[in-house]
């Protein structure tokens, strides 16, 4: 995808991608770095010049269409319309200022992940940075697989009021349930007494890379299978990422369990947050891992195998779209 947005930006240097990507590296035999955090340095003006240009093209080719602030906010008091607002900037620049309810959604993961990002098929999306140029391509992409009511938000960020940070999650609707609560500090007596049990309700591929020391991994929609096999206690913590999903599911957890139950206040994030430590392992799951897909490099056991059935189906794709009467890609001529 990198190489043929350089491509459909009119890039004159011959452009490559490397054939199957790091999984070929992998089969390869060479070593993948993994926790790289090097980034590609901001365009000097020369160069964001030449970006706006190209942006213009694509926007012209592929028929990127621009929404005003007013506009926008239109679209977004109208009851019956799904309107995503999606910044495509760097994190820290969202920290550092961005259109209130604005979501961040780095634009290669907007394009290739959409169905994590936006729930509703064929809702509005609504794309914004500070020069265009980002926002401009992502929407090309969304464009080319079928979204038909993609923007771009005209002027960007000139001229509104912007605000810092990253935003609460919020439930639908805006009602946080009410959930009784342990701080970390708490919860880490509490496990040191042996006193309580610790249920993680985030994803089991990220509960495998870190969880709090001695949590036990749960579904959500699976609390009637997975509840019963954590040694009964006094006192149940949920936690989850941020700790709101573990809010929202506190009292189903309570009815299951037959125990009281707590959430622990700002999630995992605020257990990190206070110097305390996280394990690795899958010692304590309480059902099968298929809550989310492992991608091949993600497997835990027999990774070349998933490699070269995910690189097939790859290949297989292009034949199957031919033939599938939900496939939505456009086409366009060069």
């Amino acid at each position: 995808m990198g190489a043929q947005t350089l491509i459909n930006a009119g890039v004159a240097n011959k452009v490559l991608a490397l054939r199957d990507g790091t999984q070929g590296w992998h089969l390869a035999g060479l070593e993948l770095v993994h926790g790289a955090s090097q980034r590609a340095p901001m365009p000097t003006a020369a160069g964001l010049a030449e970006a706006q240009k190209a942006a213009l093209r694509v926007a012209k080719r592929f028929g990127v269409r621009t929404i005003s602030l007013n506009e926008l906010k239109a679209q977004q008091s109208e009851p019956d319309t799904t309107v995503y607002l999606f910044d495509v900037r760097s994190p820290e620049e969202y920290k550092e200022g961005h259109l209130p309810g604005s979501i961040w959604a780095v634009g290669g993961q907007l394009v290739q992940t959409t169905d994590a990002f936006a729930g509703v098929r064929n809702s509005t999306v609504v794309l914004v940075d500070d020069t265009g140029v980002r926002a401009t391509f992502v929407a090309s992409w969304l464009i080319q697989m079928g979204w038909s009511k993609v923007f771009v938000l005209r002027d960007g960020l000139v001229g509104a009021e912007l605000e810092r940070g990253t935003p609460q999650a919020s439930v639908l609707g805006g009602r946080m349930p009410h959930a009784d609560t342990v701080t970390a500090t708490e919860l880490k007596a509490l496990l040191d007494g042996g006193a309580v049990q610790v249920a993680d309700l985030q994803s089991s591929l990220r509960y495998r890379e870190g969880h709090i020391p001695g949590a036990w991994h749960v579904v959500r929609s699976r609390f009637a299978d997975n509840l019963p096999k954590i040694q009964p206690v006094r006192l149940l913590v949920l936690t989850s990422p941020d700790g709101l999903l573990a809010r929202v599911a506190a009292a189903d957890a309570a009815r299951v369990f037959g125990a009281p139950v707590k959430v622990l206040e700002g999630g995992t994030a605020a257990w990190v947050a206070g110097g305390l430590s996280l394990e690795e392992g899958i010692e304590r799951f309480t059902g099968p891992t298929d809550d989310v897909r492992y991608r091949s490099l993600e497997q835990s056991q027999n990774v070349e195998m998933h490699i070269h059935d995910y690189l097939q189906w790859e290949v297989d794709l292009l034949k199957g779209i031919e033939v599938d009467p939900d496939f939505g890609f456009r086409r366009f001529e060069n």
